[in-house]
C-alpha cells in the first residue's frame, strides 16, 4: 500500500516538474518565456560590426556586448529568453527608419543620440554612452579657437554629414548662421565622413568622438579636430519603437539598483573597446 502511495503522488506531481525548475536559491522556477526580438544596428566599429567568424549572423562590439548584458538580465531577472534576428544597416536613415516602422520587438543601436525631436517617434533607454561631436578638417586648416575664426578659417570649405543625423542639423545651423555659400554634400555612412576630408581636402564635418577616435587610430593622415565648435552634452541609448515591447524592461536593466553603468562589468566593456584616453569622455557615470 505505502508503493502504491509513493507511485500515485509521483504521477500527481509529475506534470509540475515537466514545467517548472529550481531555480539556483532552491525556489520554483516556470520555463522561460521566449521572445523574438528583431535587432537592428549600423557598423560602426568598434560599437558593432559583423563577426570575423565563418557563418556567424550575431556581430560583435561594445554596444553588442551591453545588449548581451540586457539579454543575460532578462533571462535571470524576468524568465523571459530573448532570440535576436540582426540587421545589418550602413545608413543611418535607413537603419532610423527600420526602427521606427518595427514591430513591438524591434530594437536598434548605431550610437543614436537621444534628441526630443526623435523621442517624439520613438523611444529611447537611458543613456548608456555620452558622446561629443567633434568638428574636423584636414591638418592644414588653421585651428578655429573663438568665434571670429570660424568664417576665415573655414571659407571655401564644403560641408559634409551623414544624411538624417544630429551633425546634418549642425552642418545647416552653420551654414545659415556664418556660412551661407557653403555647399552641403551628404553621405550615408558616417565612417566615410574623416575618409572624404582626408582623401580630398576642402570639406569639413562632424562625426561621433568614437567614429574619430577609431579613424585616426586605424589611418594613417592629419586629419584636425577644432575644439571650439564641438557639441558636447549629447547621449546614446538603445532605440525601440513608440510601441515597443522593451522599453520598460530596459528602463529597469539600466535604473534599478545603482544602474548597469554604474557596474564592474559596464567599465569592463568600455575598456576592452576603448583607450583611456576616450574613456572618460564616453562613460556614464
Amino acid at each position: 500500500m505505502r508503493i502504491l502511495s509513493v507511485l500515485l503522488l509521483s504521477f500527481i506531481l509529475m506534470p509540475l516538474s515537466a514545467q517548472s525548475s529550481l531555480s539556483p536559491s532552491g525556489t520554483q522556477k516556470s520555463t522561460p518565456e521566449v521572445k523574438f526580438v528583431t535587432i537592428h544596428y549600423l557598423e560602426r566599429p568598434p560599437l558593432a560590426m559583423k563577426s570575423e567568424a565563418s557563418g556567424s549572423a550575431m556581430p560583435k562590439g561594445l554596444e553588442v556586448d551591453i545588449f548581451m548584458q540586457f539579454v543575460n538580465w532578462m533571462k535571470e531577472r524576468k524568465n523571459i529568453v530573448l532570440k535576436p534576428t540582426w540587421k545589418a544597416q550602413t545608413e543611418f536613415e535607413v537603419f532610423y527608419k527600420s526602427v521606427r516602422e518595427g514591430d513591438a520587438l524591434t530594437l536598434g543601436f548605431g550610437n543614436a543620440t537621444i534628441t526630443e525631436r526623435r523621442k517624439q517617434e520613438v523611444a529611447f533607454s537611458p543613456a548608456y554612452l555620452n558622446n561629443v561631436s567633434v568638428f574636423i578638417t584636414d591638418g592644414s586648416v588653421p585651428t578655429i579657437l573663438n568665434d571670429a575664426q570660424i568664417v576665415s578659417n573655414l571659407k571655401g570649405l564644403n560641408g559634409v554629414s551623414s544624411a538624417g543625423s544630429t551633425h546634418a542639423g549642425y552642418m545647416a545651423d552653420l551654414k545659415k548662421a556664418l556660412l551661407p555659400g557653403m555647399v552641403l554634400e551628404f553621405v550615408g555612412d558616417q565612417n566615410n565622413i574623416p575618409r572624404k576630408i582626408l582623401a580630398k581636402p576642402g570639406y569639413c564635418g562632424y562625426v561621433d568622438v568614437i567614429t574619430y577616435w577609431n579613424f585616426i587610430k586605424e589611418t594613417k593622415g592629419y586629419l584636425k579636430m577644432h575644439r571650439h565648435l564641438s557639441k558636447d552634452h549629447e547621449s546614446i541609448g538603445f532605440m525601440i519603437p513608440k510601441s515597443g515591447e522593451l522599453e520598460v524592461y530596459l528602463n529597469e536593466f539600466f535604473e534599478s539598483g545603482f544602474g548597469f553603468t554604474a557596474t564592474k562589468k559596464y567599465r569592463e566593456i568600455l575598456e576592452t573597446y576603448l583607450g583611456y584616453e576616450i574613456i572618460s569622455t564616453v562613460e556614464v557615470n
